[in-house]
């Protein structure tokens, strides 16, 4: 896995359900990383219980907030050849990533992703609420 892969600028609008299935990825592995920490905390007591939710809980905070600052994609992004740049091709960096991904909450909440896919699809860059407010894009990589 290559540190900030080379995008393929212009790619956005080739993506859009790639980003939905990468999506689908990402939360297949964030539940299953949930999954094994409340599963192991019902074998302990409450102290450890509370620990292994704590470090579910760090997971997928690294896992949906950082991987795209530090690399430029999560593993499903990874898995589908993409990642994510600031809108004039740089590398994508952490306080974006965090940023872009807090946005979720507007973008998913309460309306099941439906106003990101309505950005998704009408905004000439193919981005969602976090890529519009951190100026980033989701493209291809080389």
């Amino acid at each position: 896995m290559k540190k900030y892969p080379t995008p393929k600028l212009g790619t956005s609008g080739d993506v859009i359900w790639h980003r939905v299935l990468a999506y689908v990825i990402d939360s297949v592995l964030m539940g299953l990383i949930w999954g094994m920490a409340v599963l192991a905390g019902t074998a302990l007591d409450d102290a450890g219980s509370l620990l292994l939710v704590f470090v579910g809980m760090v997971a997928t905070l690294v896992y949906g907030f950082l991987l795209e600052g530090l690399y430029g994609y999560t593993p499903g992004k990874y898995l589908l050849g993409l990642v994510v740049v600031t809108s004039d091709g740089s590398n994508c960096a952490v306080g974006a990533s965090i940023l872009r991904n807090l946005l979720w909450i507007v973008d998913a909440h309460p309306t099941a992703n439906l106003v990101a896919m309505v950005l998704i699809l009408g905004t000439d860059d193919n981005q969602r609420v976090g890529d519009l407010v951190a100026d980033t894009v989701v493209v291809r990589r080389q």
